[in-house]
């Protein structure tokens, strides 16, 4: 599941930090890949509230080490807690709609159909930052939603039923994006991690107790896995983010399908058709024609 720009930080970089930057981004969206595959291969014993808790749970230790690594609660200072808690919801919303579609779409359908985030991006920057955007801007929204609906082919009801999962998945995390235009001005992205991880556990431990299913040993350790990949790859994308412009960066994270298409075939046997090649070429394409303009006139 694409996340790769959720996280961001304003400046420019220098060239001899680009290739470092680009190498945090993908491990970052490599390690996401396999967190989804864990997740694919929980759906199937254990409740969608469990694999969305075991992620916030289990990437506390990798918080608290990285803050003892790097300033220690200093980093957590924030001038807006309740906006940072408010926007915190928006990746566990996330989660859940991703984790729901477990078990109805292959990894690679999931990944090409939240490759949509960064065009949601564009669309919402207008009624809810006042950006101004451009033809080439709009021209990329159309192209990748004509992507999406290749993937999703709406003649196949099963298909584009559970298609809204990743897509919500791909809407909260844009309206994250978005959220955090405001806060990244002001407070450190590793405080913005932590307060994301807190909100998320908050949020669903008392969930998980209304359905909590006694897991298994291989259950247990998908879950600590889950959880300790999600922390190491948002860590990955700050130090990412922290050292090149978003736009430089975000096409990138688009690598994401490579190893969610291996992990599809290798552990699940699921092939990708040539509908979802297409489809995800198309959204590809169109988010790198946009992030490339936009680079251009910004």
């Amino acid at each position: 599941m694409n996340r790769g720009s959720a996280i961001t930080s304003p400046g420019c970089a220098a060239p001899s930090t680009t290739l470092a930057a680009v190498a945090f981004v993908v491990a970052g969206v490599t390690l996401y890949a396999v967190m989804d595959g864990t997740g694919v291969f929980l759906s199937d014993t254990q409740s969608v509230v469990q694999i969305v808790w075991a992620r916030y749970a289990f990437a506390l230790p990798v918080v608290l080490a990285v803050l003892a690594r790097d300033g220690g609660g200093a980093r957590l200072r924030t001038r807006r807690p309740f906006t940072q808690a408010a926007i915190g919801l928006f990746p566990v919303l996330a989660s859940f709609s991703v984790a729901g579609g477990f078990g109805l779409l292959s990894l690679p359908e999931l990944t090409a159909l939240t490759f949509a985030a960064p065009l949601l991006v564009v669309a919402l920057s207008v009624p809810l930052l006042r950006e101004r955007t451009t033809r080439h801007d709009w021209i990329g929204v159309l192209v990748g939603f004509l992507g999406i609906l290749v993937v999703v082919r709406p003649g196949a009801d099963a298909l584009a039923w559970a298609a809204v999962f990743p897509l919500g998945c791909a809407f909260f995390f844009a309206l994250y994006q978005v959220a955090m235009r405001f806060v990244g001005r002001h407070d450190d992205p590793v405080a913005t991690l932590a307060w994301s991880i807190g909100t998320g556990l908050v949020v669903t431990t008392p969930l998980v107790l209304l359905d909590w299913r006694p897991p298994s040993g291989a259950a247990w350790a998908a879950m600590i896995l889950t959880g300790l990949v999600f922390g190491a790859a948002q860590y990955c994308l700050i130090q990412g983010f922290r050292r090149a412009p978003p736009a430089r960066l975000t096409p990138f994270t688009y690598t994401q399908i490579i190893p969610a298409t291996l992990i599809g075939i290798v552990l699940f046997g699921s092939w990708p058709d040539i509908w979802v090649i297409l489809g995800a070429a198309l959204v590809i394409g169109a988010g790198i024609y946009v992030l490339r303009n936009r680079t251009r006139t910004g």
